[in-house]
């Protein structure tokens, strides 16, 4: 079960950063992963998560911003701060021994199984992208969380069958993520723009694909220099964003004292 904190408003704060976001795919990502904190304070400032894994895809920006979140709360209580790494493909594609996976998230800092492993993605759908690696983890006697922007298709049967079946066990936490625009762009209104943005992230992967790649191994040096900047950008515009949620924790916690 996750936490029910109902005391928060999620919808304070959303007033534009004194600093000037670029990308308007970055600044909608600040309102589910708020959402998403709703569902995890209690963990979060218990210090529960020894790792965070994100989707090495569109996922790195929700990533950066909810484990930059998370790394700043737990340096403020002085506790131990969470890693943030990126999952390699051949963990994804299952294309590895058990115990190499179990070494490699040792090598980041889960040398504690009471501690969680928090995995970030963008969205969600039959989660078949990330059956090996939660399963895999499971077994190992870690505990998951997986947290997403938005799920896909919640409603459709035959979906979310799959999605039980490939995260059987594991909680997931949605930040309800849902494409109000006016004009109904895209064609998956619970998956953020960032997702059609690939070259804000630097790496692609097709959807149904279950390894990304890097947007170098196709494109030329001239054309990855005129991306590159961009890729920083919305870096830069993660950090604002994840400045912006922490001063908003921080004026909520304010109010309930």
């Amino acid at each position: 079960m996750s936490e029910k904190i109902t005391t928060i408003d999620i919808n304070s704060g959303l007033t534009k950063p004194k600093k000037e976001i670029v990308y308007q795919e970055v600044t909608e990502l600040e309102l589910p992963i708020k959402i998403i904190i709703e569902k995890i304070r209690t963990r979060i400032e218990n210090g529960e998560y020894g790792l965070i894994i994100g989707d090495d895809a569109s996922g790195r920006i929700p990533t950066l911003i909810l484990g930059n979140f998370i790394k700043k709360v737990s340096e403020q209580k002085g506790l131990d701060k969470p890693n943030i790494i990126f999952i390699p493909g051949a963990f994804i594609s299952g294309s590895f021994e058990i115990l190499e996976l179990d070494a490699y998230v040792e090598k980041w800092g889960m040398v504690d199984k009471d501690k969680r492993i928090l995995v970030v993605t963008d969205s969600i759908r039959t989660g078949e992208s990330l059956r090996v690696l939660v399963s895999t983890l499971k077994d190992l006697g870690y505990p998951v969380d997986v947290a997403t922007i938005g799920i896909e298709d919640k409603d459709k049967e035959h979906v979310v069958t799959a999605r039980e079946q490939n995260l059987s066990g594991i909680e997931v936490l949605s930040g309800d993520y849902n494409r109000y625009d006016k004009n109904k762009t895209g064609v998956f209104p619970h998956t953020p723009k960032i997702y059609g943005r690939k070259e804000l992230a630097g790496v692609e992967k097709v959807r149904g694909e279950l390894k990304s790649r890097a947007l170098s191994r196709r494109l030329s040096e001239d054309v990855m220099s005129q991306i590159q900047p961009k890729i920083n950008q919305a870096k830069e515009d993660a950090g604002v964003v994840t400045d912006h949620i922490v001063k908003w924790y921080e004026s909520q916690k304010q109010k309930q004292e």
